[in-house]
């Protein structure tokens, strides 16, 4: 569960590097070195969908980690919540390029299927609620 929670992390980072390169692209290094305040206002399709994917994973990141820490301390490594998991990973993994490159209906299915990766890890926590 370490190795995923790390390799998400590491996708959160890739995500982030996306964002400069398209701004590099747009702008040049040079206006990217230093405060930035006199940025041109010029944007792309891809570095505004770039954004917006990294939003996006901004958004679902926070209960990802909780569930998987969760999962940890609960002693809940199983198949299920190593499955639930991995298929987050790999579906955020697709997310980007689908939503970068404007692939429909591919983006709504690989959130989808990001989302069915959160519930099973969510599905194992429920016997430790309360009650």
């Amino acid at each position: 569960m370490l190795l995923i929670i790390l390799l998400v992390l590491i996708l959160a980072f890739v995500q982030a590097g996306l964002l400069a390169h398209y701004r590099i692209d747009l702008v040049g290094f040079r206006h990217l070195l230093g405060p930035r305040d006199d940025l041109p206002e010029q944007t792309s399709p891809r570095l505004g969908r770039a954004k917006r994917a990294l939003a996006n994973l901004h958004e679902t990141l926070p209960i990802f980690l909780t569930l998987a820490v969760l999962s940890i301390v609960l002693g809940e490594q199983g198949p299920v919540s190593l499955v639930g998991a991995s298929l987050y990973l790999l579906a955020r993994m697709l997310y980007v390029p689908c939503y970068i490159l404007a692939l429909s209906p591919w983006r709504s299915v690989s959130f989808a299927l990001s989302l069915l990766g959160l519930a099973l890890l969510a599905l194992l926590l429920l016997p430790h609620l309360p009650g």
